[in-house]
């Protein structure tokens, strides 16, 4: 595995998905930073920059994923794993159809899953602290969080354990991680020496995030007909077994 921690870069899941398109990758890569100059959020937006985000994009070979999972369920797969994690930090935060993450009902993040060589590449954007918007570290938390040092400290530790829960879910057994905090914007490579056992099947996975389906039902969504974005309400969303929904008689799915 290989591990690549940045100061600053324009989007990481664009900067790895062109590395494997380029070059012969044969293990994971994770690629993370914590400031993103351009990075990508729903239907092709720009993600907007906050004091202090974590910015990540990992590429799993397909072999390693559970046989039962598909493309199109991909995103809630991998968005429910990382929400568990998340919630660590506030309990609040939920995961909102099909792959944003929310507190309570402000949106502050959000996945996206592509398949590239052989590969399913998922990058995550995450407001961890901001003065001006929704974040992971919010209320009180943020008041003990002021001066600069600390946001940063807690961005590092939310870095390294979602890193860990990454390995967690696959079930590696760690050996060896560590992530420096002080360094410069050179890409670096940080060994992480694990072994597979087996990993956390869709099933599994989707009957947690089904659970919290119904808080969807206050929001709406966009669906593309014909080339057209239309935005419409989950109110009457019926989750199925796969992940997507149906809606006004037509079956929906993750496109991202």
């Amino acid at each position: 595995m290989r591990f690549i921690w940045t100061q600053e870069m324009p989007s990481t899941q664009v900067w790895l998905s062109d590395y494997i398109r380029k070059n012969d990758l044969e293990s994971i890569c994770i690629v993370a930073t914590k400031n993103q100059t351009s990075g990508i959020g729903s239907r092709a937006n720009t993600w907007d920059k906050v004091s202090c985000g974590l910015y990540l994009s990992c590429a799993l070979p397909i072999a390693l994923l559970p046989k039962d999972l598909t493309r199109q369920s991909s995103s809630i797969y991998f968005g429910q794993i990382l929400l568990e994690l998340f919630r660590e930090f506030h309990k609040d935060l939920w995961l909102k159809w099909p792959n944003d993450f929310y507190l309570q009902d402000d949106k502050i993040g959000g996945l996206i899953t592509q398949y590239v060589k052989g590969f399913a590449v998922f990058g995550i954007g995450l407001n961890i602290f901001s003065e001006e918007k929704s974040s992971l570290l919010t209320g009180k938390m943020q008041n003990n969080l002021s001066q600069k040092d600390s946001i940063e400290s807690i961005s590092i530790e939310i870095l390294s354990q979602i890193i860990k829960k990454i390995l967690h879910f696959l079930s590696f057994n760690i050996v060896e991680f560590a992530l420096q905090k002080n360094i410069d914007t050179t890409l670096h490579g940080i060994t992480c020496n694990a072994f597979l056992q087996n990993n956390m099947t869709w099933y599994e996975v989707f009957n947690r995030y089904k659970q919290g389906f119904s808080k969807n039902h206050r929001f709406y969504t966009h669906i593309n007909e014909d080339g057209i974005t239309h935005k419409v309400s989950l109110q009457d969303a019926l989750l199925q077994n796969d992940g997507s929904i149906v809606l006004h008689d037509k079956i929906l799915y993750s496109l991202r």
